[in-house]
């Protein structure tokens, strides 16, 4: 087993009204994993599972829903880069934080072509390293958030451009049409939408509709 020491414990103000993040992390170093929890959870917002291997940790995520991962890089049987490109081929878009001390700048490459979120090195000063993990996890979980939010948003507009008995289209700020409805195709006689879409909305209009 790879031992680096024990991370101490700054002390941290609790805030109870922040609200909860699931925090699931992956490290076969069971002294630093557990010390990194306890660090982890004096963020008040923060719920922390452990896994001791990329096994271990896919067992867990079929129980239990996680708002992020925090994994190390080498482990015995898969790698973290192992685990989050078995991640990303199934579809999972969780975000996925490598922590190690492995600092090679090709191994932080690797990660954030995969998909990655986050690269932080585990090791040195242990406030510095907590404050940037903590960071780092809040920024990764609030943009997924973000990401959510407008894929929600867009599923919420295709479903009533679907669903509408009247023809509509969508035009980015420019005026050029993005996406349109089957209402349109048949009000405009159009077999498909590669008719429509990329054109400027003011081409669908007569000239006298143009100049009102």
């Amino acid at each position: 087993m790879k031992n680096h020491g024990m991370l101490e414990l700054p002390n941290r103000r609790i805030d109870k009204t922040e609200a909860s993040i699931c925090v699931l992390c992956v490290d076969d170093e069971v002294e630093f994993i557990e010390s990194a929890k306890q660090l982890l959870e004096l963020e008040s917002s923060f719920r922390v599972d452990l896994a001791y291997s990329v096994k271990d940790a896919l067992e867990k995520m079929k129980s239990k829903v996680f708002d992020v991962i925090v994994s190390d890089y080498q482990m015995p049987g898969k790698s973290g880069l192992d685990f989050l490109k078995e991640l990303r081929d199934s579809g999972n878009d969780i975000p996925f934080i490598l922590f190690t001390g492995k600092g090679r700048e090709e191994v932080a490459v690797k990660a954030l072509n995969l998909g990655a979120a986050r690269y932080f090195n585990k090791f040195g000063n242990p406030e510095t390293v907590y404050c940037e993990l903590v960071h780092g996890i809040r920024q990764a979980v609030a943009q997924r958030k973000v990401e959510k939010e407008i894929w929600d948003r867009e599923e919420r507009l295709r479903a009533i451009l679907a669903s509408s008995p009247d023809a509509m289209i969508v035009t980015d700020m420019h005026g050029i049409i993005t996406d349109c409805n089957i209402e349109t195709l048949k009000l405009l006689e159009a077999s498909s939408m590669s008719e429509i879409i990329g054109k400027h909305y003011q081409t669908l209009l007569t000239k006298e509709e143009q100049k009102k």
